[in-house]
């Protein structure tokens, strides 16, 4: 039986060789890191792992689930950067915020019968649950290392 990191290995590795930021990798071999960049790509790489290993996907419904979500998290993005232009920090009105609200919920309709016949019922189901676990411990590291940031400076 596979170890976890062995297993965590192999879908990071095919996550990588389906949205094709090993040619990416490459080419930015030669230009300066982009900080920025490699924070997402360490986030989505992260993400990769986490909802596999929640969803407990085969090597075939890992190959045919993650371009279906990564299509449905392109167009969730776009989604949000139509309501919350970058640069823009104003609230949204009672009436934008349940538009954007109900424009998430038609897109997650949509995707959702294409999720059901590549994982089934009960991993979309758990999907859900898994995206939101996966937030909630995202943002507890980010906590945590802020907190150690800010004793680190109070010791000097």
């Amino acid at each position: 039986m596979k170890t976890k990191f062995t297993r965590w290995l192999n879908v990071v590795i095919l996550w990588l060789s389906m949205t094709g930021i090993n040619t990416s990798i490459q080419a930015q071999n030669n230009a300066p890191q982009n900080a920025d960049g490699d924070k997402k790509e360490r986030v989505e790489a992260l993400r990769v792992a986490y909802l596999t290993n929640r969803l407990n996907l085969s090597a075939d419904e890992a190959q045919r689930f993650w371009p279906i979500f990564n299509q449905y998290r392109g167009d969730l993005k776009t989604l949000r950067q139509n309501f919350h232009p970058k640069g823009n920090n104003a609230q949204l009105t009672a009436d934008q915020e349940l538009e954007f609200e109900q424009k998430k919920l038609d897109l997650k309709k949509h995707f959702k019968p294409q999720f059901e016949s590549t994982i089934g019922k009960e991993k979309v189901n758990r999907l859900v649950t898994a995206e939101d676990d996966f937030k909630k411990e995202l943002m507890r590291i980010v906590r945590n290392r802020r907190d150690l940031r800010g004793q680190k400076q109070d010791l000097r």
